[in-house]
């Protein structure tokens, strides 16, 4: 009898291992059904897309300047705006004396490029009133003659994040004819419609062998000035003057031109194209400012995880990891941009809807992590767990993608960063999978 209990236990141990465990639904299985694997082979594809002109018009900020990049070429930047007459102002008496006419302009804080090296500013006035060029909008390649004689020119050097006012000495004749018409009120110069008639915007420009840096201004109501100087004599000398400040209005725009002779970044068809690395030196580009979106798509994913076996593999975590290429950025000229998040894409290169974070409520956002110390491990780290699992388990999905996209508190800015195109060690994009494998 005890050798037939001892039978019977073996026999029951021998049938128990040739049955597979069921897995309940909501159940963590043991170690002998799972294992967790870390994937860091899924092949992002990277392109450019380049928009060869983009609205610029009614915006908050302007630029101004000129810089030279290595990787991108020169980016030349003016802006053009109106000037609003004068509010409510004081009769001038036949004894006050005309003493100067000067344009007062604001730096917003923003810059990029060298700022240890002067400019000189040129303020312009416009030939021809400032008309839309297409859907009544205004754009980066837009442009709007000028008078060939400025108006006057100042050599200045505006120091990192200076908001102080810059102000710039204007024609002592155009000065002269503005204030005869203010002293005698004449129609021109009280109603805006005939003044815009008789005055019909400025430009400002940096001299043509100028390339430091662009700067950013303030465009709001208001933030420039023309202002006349004058000085009542009687019944003693009195210094006065009367303001005409800036309009912030759909016609105020700013003129940015990228000159990118032997990047690779030209357009192959007017308006939107997507441009890969094989014609970009084996490198992906963002640059929002001037009309580049980096995109990636990841045509590997689902071929990465398909076992063949039978197996079931649940995604745990996502992480896509974004890394300037070594040495193409610094603290203070090229510097990388502040904050950068990820819209949707396809096969359409239409930007959809921004990844969300883990809350649901607020916008997927990542700062550069820097390395302080060598300078090598610099990158963007994104937790996109949720779209990468819609990826996986969506059909069709195999030509979508994201696109990186800056966030900035200045919304016109020239902030770039340089993303190598290469595989491996190489690569400046990698998709990080975190996995949990259900063997069969």
């Amino acid at each position: 009898m005890k050798h037939f209990y001892l039978s019977l236990l073996c026999y029951l141990f021998v049938l128990s291992s040739c049955t597979r465990k069921e897995i309940e639904f909501g159940a963590i299985p043991d170690n002998a059904y799972t294992n967790l694997a870390y994937i860091d082979t899924v092949r992002v594809q990277l392109s450019t897309l380049l928009t060869d002109s983009f609205a610029t018009n009614a915006d908050t900020a302007f630029l101004l300047g000129r810089y030279a990049d290595t990787y991108l070429g020169t980016v030349t930047a003016r802006p053009f705006l109106h000037i609003n007459v004068p509010s409510a102002f004081s009769d001038i008496p036949s004894s006050a004396v005309f003493d100067s006419l000067s344009l007062i302009i604001k730096p917003n804080g923003y810059y990029y490029g060298d700022t240890s090296r002067a400019q000189t500013i040129s303020v312009y006035e416009l030939s021809d009133a400032i008309a839309f060029t297409y859907n009544s909008r205004l754009y980066n390649t837009s442009n709007i003659p000028v008078k060939p004689v400025p108006l006057g020119a100042r050599t200045v050097r505006i120091s990192p994040a200076e908001t102080d006012s810059v102000i710039i000495r204007l024609s002592n004749s155009k000065g002269l004819e503005l204030f005869d018409k203010l002293r005698h009120r004449t129609s021109d110069i009280t109603s805006q419609t005939e003044f815009l008639n008789y005055f019909k915007g400025i430009s400002l420009a940096v001299a043509d062998i100028d390339t430091a840096a662009v700067f950013g201004l303030l465009g709001a109501a208001g933030s420039m000035i023309m202002r006349v100087h004058y000085h009542h004599t009687l019944p003693y000398p009195e210094a006065a003057f009367i303001d005409f400040n800036s309009l912030a209005n759909d016609y105020s725009f700013t003129q940015v031109l990228p000159e990118r002779t032997n990047t690779g970044l030209t357009p192959v068809v007017p308006g939107l194209s997507e441009l890969f690395p094989s014609t970009t030196k084996q490198m992906s580009f963002l640059q929002p400012g001037t009309g580049l979106t980096l995109k990636m798509i990841f045509p590997s994913l689902k071929k990465i995880l398909d076992k063949g076996n039978g197996s079931l593999v649940k995604l745990l975590k996502a992480e896509l990891i974004v890394k300037p290429k070594y040495l193409s950025f610094d603290r203070y000229q090229h510097k990388l941009p502040a904050m950068l998040g990820l819209a949707q894409t396809d096969e359409t290169n239409l930007i959809g809807s921004f990844l969300v974070d883990s809350t649901g409520l607020a916008t997927l956002a990542a700062a550069p992590v820097l390395d302080e110390v060598y300078d090598v491990n610099n990158y963007y780290r994104f937790t996109v767990t949720s779209y990468i699992n819609y990826l996986l388990t969506t059909a069709g999905t195999e030509d979508d993608g994201l696109c990186l996209m800056q966030q900035s508190a200045i919304p016109r800015n020239l902030s770039r960063m340089v993303v190598d195109a290469g595989t491996g060690k190489d690569a400046g994009v990698m998709l990080l999978l975190y996995v949990l494998n259900v063997n069969k």
